[in-house]
């Protein structure tokens, strides 16, 4: 029984860390352009909530989805680990926490295939980062 609660005392820390930047989310979100003002989805309603972006209440109204569920939407989709991202190729980005910290990367070629673009550069990274092979390739 003791040591339950010992691990309750160690894992409390680590989660109440593991929480999206709200902020630089934000910050992220807003720099991504289109040629229209772009809307966004998610089925997690307390992120939806503090996020000063355009929202819509409807998948089909929206253009892009926050962290979908099912990989069968052809809509344009942001993931929630760097492991979707790299296999998910109509993932445009990825936005989770790792290490305690909010991590944010787009792709720059599949921004550009669906007609978006990031204003923010240290938030874009290429595709060929994704595939290891290619990115040893670039740092020899």
């Amino acid at each position: 029984m003791k040591t339950k609660y010992l691990y309750m005392l160690l894992l409390a820390p680590l989660l109440s860390f593991a929480e999206l930047n709200i902020e630089k989310v934000n910050e992220a979100l807003s720099s991504i352009e289109s040629n229209k003002k772009l809307s966004y989805f998610s089925n997690n309603k307390n992120l939806l909530t503090k996020l000063k972006i355009k929202k819509t209440a409807s998948i089909k109204k929206a253009d892009i989805l926050l962290f979908p569920k099912s990989k069968s939407s052809k809509k344009i989709i942001i993931v929630d680990s760097y492991s979707k991202l790299k296999e998910n190729k109509k993932s445009i980005g990825a936005i989770y926490v790792k290490k305690g910290r909010t991590q944010i990367m787009f792709v720059d070629e599949r921004l550009k295939k669906n007609g978006l673009r990031i204003s923010n550069k240290k938030y874009r990274i290429s595709e060929c980062h994704l595939n290891p092979i290619c990115f040893l390739k670039l740092t020899k």
